[in-house]
């Protein structure tokens, strides 16, 4: 998507549906998300894209940011209403996307934006399971100190 800002605009200019999916089912919000295509992203937003539409399997562009790290672009997603426990059909949130890949800053936001530490996949892991998995132990003490202060 690098370099084609222009032409998505352009093609948004002429009508181009933003709720557009690839191939696969894939959401271009989604897509520009995973990619880091802030300004890419901002378009579709202000062209009407749906900042919670997800693909067959639940995913979700703040999913998709969370997971890889992209700041900007999940605080953009939150302002814009993207539900930050939305959970795929197996269960996954946006807060489990960024704790099994250790994204600190990104666990911080979705747990100033109320990310529910209890939500469960359909393996009975939350968010703290997956950093523990995932070996990422700021995390885990990030949720654990979460967790504390919900008491």
């Amino acid at each position: 998507m690098n370099g084609q800002r222009s032409l998505i605009q352009q093609a948004l200019d002429e009508g181009f549906d933003p709720q557009s999916t690839d191939s696969e089912g894939m959401p271009l919000l989604a897509i520009a998300a995973e990619a880091g295509q802030l300004e890419i992203l901002q378009d579709l937003l202000s062209a009407g894209a749906d900042p919670n539409q997800s693909d067959g399997e639940g995913w979700t562009a703040l999913m998709a940011a969370a997971g890889v790290g992209e700041l900007l672009i999940v605080k953009t997603l939150l302002e814009q209403g993207a539900n930050v426990n939305s959970q795929t059909n197996f269960g996954l949130t946006p807060l489990m996307a960024a704790a099994a890949k250790g994204q600190e800053q990104i666990v911080e936001i979705l747990l100033a934006a109320g990310a529910d530490l209890n939500i469960k996949d359909q393996n009975s892991w939350t968010a703290l399971i997956w950093a523990l998995e995932g070996g990422h132990q700021v995390v885990v003490q990030q949720i654990k100190a979460a967790r504390a202060a919900s008491l």
